[in-house]
């Protein structure tokens, strides 16, 4: 077989298996799953503790945000954007399929303080500073 059609191949079962994978039935995936890591900022201020991940093109429908005292666990699915006719790939960078980003909390907060925002394919979530509570973990609902 000569090496341009090998490669043509390979190239082909790569986009089957990519868009299968991001396709796979709109099943939230366990942390570590074969998941890619959005970009994610971790900070502080006077009286928050606040979590910003870039998550560009999600519906927000598609996200669970998880947490507690201790940590931030978010997760979901990005679908990819179906074009019309086959792809041929010559650049790929976007991140599609399932994402999971588990996030340290690293001073004391008050998990039932929590709200999350997804504004500008941005997520937001921000926690107040207060005492840590039971450690059960919450489902966070995310606005608009």
């Amino acid at each position: 077989m000569a090496k341009k059609a090998r490669a043509g191949q390979l190239d082909e079962i790569f986009e089957i298996l990519v868009a299968s994978y991001a396709q796979k039935g709109g099943e939230i995936p366990p942390e570590g799953d074969l998941c890619w890591h959005p970009a994610t900022d971790a900070y502080e201020t006077e009286d928050l503790f606040v979590v910003q991940m870039d998550l560009a093109g999600m519906d927000p429908g598609r996200i669970e945000v998880l947490a507690d005292e201790h940590s931030l666990l978010v997760r979901g699915i990005r679908p990819e954007t179906p074009a019309p006719g086959k792809k041929h790939y010559h650049k790929m960078e976007i991140s599609i399929g399932p994402f999971s980003r588990r996030v340290p909390i690293s001073m004391e907060v008050d998990a039932n303080s929590a709200t999350a925002i997804y504004r500008n394919g941005f997520l937001v979530i921000t926690f107040k500073r207060g005492n840590a509570g039971n450690g059960q973990k919450r489902n966070i609902s995310i606005k608009r």
